[in-house]
């Protein structure tokens, strides 16, 4: 039996907790390999990147497709929005199918959800995926389509179903990010403005990709007629005012 030797990892960056709110798609990962055991000496080392929210599949899971020869060289790692836990880890083997899996002998991680070395960050970027420009809201439906980019994980499938979704506990046992659509008067001409913060429990998961949100309505009381500019704004719910934006025209009636 062939004794497996530990390789020690530290992530660099980026670092816990990080919250990366400029609309960023990638996010730029680092890592930094300790002394090596003795019996790893010659042995060559495949260094990979993981995220909670990045679409695995089959025979790949980690967010580099091609494994890394050195964790220390700067790797931009494209990022959905959403709260991630990012974990590197190191592997004698190049591949990810489950014959390389089985056949690792020496290898490492680090990262993770807690612990000494956790690291989570947030990504929050706005993405308006429904009203499009200029469509005409009405102020007391309750079948509004107010839809937005989510986090890939933010649903999962209903233990026991193949089609009916519910809120995800695992996500959103973590989850910092929140969803405010702000409404205010084109032109600024006294016309009431108002904010819609709606609750996770009040957003529903509309037909179509997993990793969406819609806030079906009404719409706050009390908004005016005619033009008016609608901004998404998905912020931090831990610090509101770090988020990011996404507006355009509609006409409420």
């Amino acid at each position: 039996m062939i004794a497996m030797a530990a390789v020690d990892l530290t992530i660099v960056q980026p670092p816990n907790g990080a919250v990366f709110a400029q609309g960023e798609t990638q996010v730029r990962m680092t890592g930094q390999v300790g002394e090596l055991p003795a019996e790893l000496a010659g042995v060559a080392l495949y260094y990979r990147w993981y995220s909670s929210l990045f679409p695995s599949q089959e025979d790949r899971y980690s967010i580099n497709a091609t494994a890394l020869g050195d964790p220390a060289v700067p790797f931009d790692a494209p990022l959905g929005v959403g709260t991630h836990v990012i974990t590197l880890a190191a592997s004698d083997q190049q591949g990810e199918t489950e014959s390389a899996q089985n056949a690792t002998r020496h290898g490492g991680v680090t990262g993770g959800p807690q612990g000494e070395t956790q690291r989570v960050i947030h990504l929050v970027r706005a993405t308006l995926l429904s009203p499009q420009p200029n469509t005409t809201l009405n102020r007391s439906s309750n079948t509004l389509e107010l839809d937005a980019e989510a986090p890939l994980h933010w649903w999962r499938t209903k233990p026991g179903t193949t089609d009916v979704y519910e809120l995800n506990p695992d996500y959103h046992e973590i989850n910092r990010i929140r969803y405010r659509w702000r409404f205010a008067p084109t032109p600024a001409d006294g016309r009431p403005a108002a904010d819609l913060v709606p609750s996770v429990e009040a957003l529903l998961r509309p037909p179509g990709p997993a990793s969406r949100v819609r806030y079906p309505g009404p719409l706050p009381s009390g908004l005016g007629t005619g033009n008016y500019t609608l901004t998404l704004r998905v912020e931090d719910k831990n610090d509101p005012g770090v988020g990011h934006e996404a507006s355009r025209a509609v006409v409420l009636a």
